[in-house]
């Protein structure tokens, strides 16, 4: 019976492996990717925002309809067939061309806006699919190390009770051990609803059918960080979007100053008219021609309120985008820090604390077997073991939520390609 309890500890040794073999029914995490990128509703919106905003480019440089004008004049008592005059006119505004390629530009700088708008978006998606996916898969490996548990907690509560049955053992041992077999059972249905959980945020991500699923969500052995923070640095000013945007919005405010100094520029209005007169036979053209005045002494305030208005726009887009980048640089060196961390931590889990633990328990079974121990230490022992499996494989959900986050913060979909 010895011997049958020595091969079932045994055989849990494999439960400390952090990454197993994969199962044939695995999901992929560049798969997901791919199908969020095409798929996700948040990700499709920005796409199409970006695609009104560029169209808006054409009619931001074009000249404002013309105005065609037909008048019936001097009818007595509304009787349109005995008017004196008919008068049919064609009418249009022609602004100051410096105008209308301000215009235009500050249309192209909002379709870049939208652009990079729909980039932090598809980086957020991504950030959120990846953090989902890693917890997905320490639940699913969390799910397997209590099942194996689970199943070493049913054999041994036979052996205990076989012992109790013969007097070998205390009651006590057989209510501790079914207490520790509840609780295991317990732990398995409490991450089995917080997969189900996970999997449901990761199919509305991807806008999938309720009645779709997930498989087996699998994790590289290997913790790839081979990129100094510097770099990362450098990556993330030069390329982070959001910080592209807030750039983009300082020159923004600086072509909408330029656009209200040329307020001062008056715009033009010209028309061609063509009147006839019925009752005197009298047929002809006429030409007009008018101008605006924004210097007018009751439009100057207006005028002038608005390149105040544009000068401190400058300076807080100016603010905001030093806000960002300081944020931005903050953000990165968070996360490296915690990635580096925790490829520490879970270096340090695989080669010295599993190991050691794994040591524990055999030198408790090998008290046990000798006669100078009892079950429970040996049940202690595994729980340790089991208990620092599940925090290591914590500490590497923890690492790839980092370089998740460290992938939105520079702007990259795959930081292990980054050099």
């Amino acid at each position: 019976m010895i011997a049958f309890l020595f091969g079932l500890l045994v055989a849990l040794w494999p439960i400390r492996t952090l990454h197993p073999a994969g199962a044939a029914d695995t999901t992929r995490i560049w798969d997901l990717v791919e199908e969020s990128l095409d798929r996700n509703p948040e990700i499709e919106a920005a796409r199409r925002q970006m695609a009104v905003m560029g169209a808006k480019v054409a009619q931001e440089a074009s000249l404002p309809p013309p105005e065609l004008i037909f008048m019936r004049e001097g009818m007595p008592s509304f009787r349109y067939s005995e008017a004196m005059f008919s008068r049919v006119e064609i009418m249009q505004m022609l602004q100051f061309p410096a105008k209308l390629s301000t215009r235009r530009e500050i249309a192209e700088i909002n379709a870049d806006h939208a652009h990079h708008d729909h980039m932090e978006k598809e980086f957020d998606v991504l950030f959120r699919l990846k953090s989902a996916y890693a917890e997905l898969w320490y639940l699913q490996q969390s799910i397997a190390l209590a099942r194996r548990n689970g199943e070493f907690l049913q054999q041994a509560l036979a052996v205990v009770r076989s012992r109790y049955g013969t007097g070998s053992a205390g009651e006590e041992d057989v209510l501790k051990a079914s207490v520790e077999s509840a609780r295991n059972d317990n732990l398995v249905v409490s991450l089995r609803q917080r997969e189900l959980s996970m999997k449901s945020m990761i199919m509305a991500i991807l806008d999938r059918a309720d009645s779709d699923t997930l498989g087996t969500a699998i994790m590289p052995d290997s913790l790839g960080l081979n990129v100094s923070l510097d770099t990362l640095m450098v990556r993330g000013m030069d390329y982070r979007p959001m910080l592209q945007h807030d750039s983009l919005a300082v020159m923004e405010q600086k072509v909408l100053l330029s656009q209200a100094r040329q307020e001062y520029i008056p715009d033009l209005r010209i028309g061609l008219q063509y009147m006839s007169a019925p009752l005197t036979g009298f047929n002809g053209w006429t030409v007009t021609a008018g101008i605006t005045l924004p210097f007018a002494p009751w439009a100057l305030g207006a005028r002038s309120a608005k390149v105040d208005e544009s000068e401190a726009g400058i300076g807080r887009a100016a603010a905001a985008l030093a806000a960002s980048r300081a944020m931005v640089r903050a953000e990165i060196r968070d996360r490296y820090s915690r990635a580096v961390a925790d490829k520490h931590q879970v270096e340090t889990y695989r080669t010295a604390m599993l190991p050691r633990a794994e040591a524990a328990r055999q030198s408790a079974l090998a008290s046990y077997r000798a006669g100078r121990g009892d079950l429970l230490m040996v049940l202690d022992s595994c729980r340790m073991l089991s208990d620092l499996t599940m925090e290591a494989l914590m500490l590497r959900m923890d690492f790839a939520r980092s370089i998740a986050g460290l992938e939105q913060e520079i702007g990259v979909r795959d930081l292990t390609y980054l050099r």
